[in-house]
């Protein structure tokens, strides 16, 4: 899923569209990674100082969306998906 060497900043801003600045908020607050920003509890989300309820939902959902597509890339190998 991960390009080779890619810091957590630049695999935000690639797999999601994510500016710099909010990339650099989310690793600050402990969010490093598309799972752990799809799937903990959106409370601890909000925790993350300098993210707000609407960038965290917008990117909550754009990281399940392109797991999502990973997975189903992988394990429907052949198959249309639309996204």
């Amino acid at each position: 899923m991960g390009e080779p060497n890619e810091s957590p900043e630049a695999m935000f801003q690639r797999t999601l569209k994510m500016e710099a600045s909010v990339a650099r908020v989310l690793i600050a607050g402990g969010i490093a990674t598309l799972e752990e920003l799809a799937y903990v509890p959106i409370g601890e989300l909000l925790e993350v100082q300098g993210l707000d309820e609407s960038l965290a939902q917008q990117f909550r959902k754009r990281a399940r969306a392109y797991l999502l597509r990973d997975v189903m890339g992988d394990e429907g190998e052949g198959e249309a998906v639309d996204a």
